[in-house]
């Protein structure tokens, strides 16, 4: 079932049935300008929970335009479940959320492909940033929520990632 689930975001790109509350869709405006140094307050390692699960996400400082991170998500049984690596790039004078996802042996969702899947910035709003199918949400100094629109038989629903800084 969270394969089921997970394998969904990798068509958050499709369009949702209707407008959803916690993200947004870009259909086709232009992305808003914006810079990966926006994101820098991002760097470091978060815990927490979604679809039920533990998760962990790391990020980098800005560095060469852009910020990396991994993103791993406990399977329940001790082990992890899937893997992401993510970075927040410049696209023109906006940016994007690119990710490409792995199963616990390293095999790539998008390696038929070969590219990773992309989220255009869609809009910034105090402390919410707004990709397209995605939006983080900075509910504190250190938390915040990753809203995922994912599609599952036609139903669309957002997902809650809460996560809270480590080692604070």
């Amino acid at each position: 079932m969270i394969r089921l689930c997970l394998a969904a975001a990798i068509a958050l790109t499709a369009p949702a049935a209707a407008q959803q509350q916690q993200t947004r869709t870009l259909g086709g405006a232009a992305s808003p300008a914006a810079s990966v140094d926006d994101l820098a307050w991002l760097a470091g390692s978060w815990t927490g929970t979604g679809m039920g699960a533990e998760v962990t996400e790391t990020y980098s400082a800005p560095l060469g335009g852009r910020i990396t991170g991994h993103f791993a998500m406990a399977d329940g049984q001790g082990g992890v479940a899937f893997t992401e690596i993510v970075d927040y790039v410049p696209i023109g004078r906006s940016i994007g959320y690119r990710v490409r996802h792995f199963n616990p042996d390293m095999s790539g969702w998008e390696d038929k492909t070969g590219k990773p899947v992309i989220f255009p910035l869609v809009a910034v709003e105090k402390d919410r940033w707004f990709f397209d199918g995605m939006t983080i949400e900075r509910t504190g100094a250190d938390a915040l929520t990753m809203w995922v629109r994912m599609e599952e038989g036609g139903r669309v629903s957002e997902v809650p990632f809460r996560l809270t800084r480590a080692g604070r």
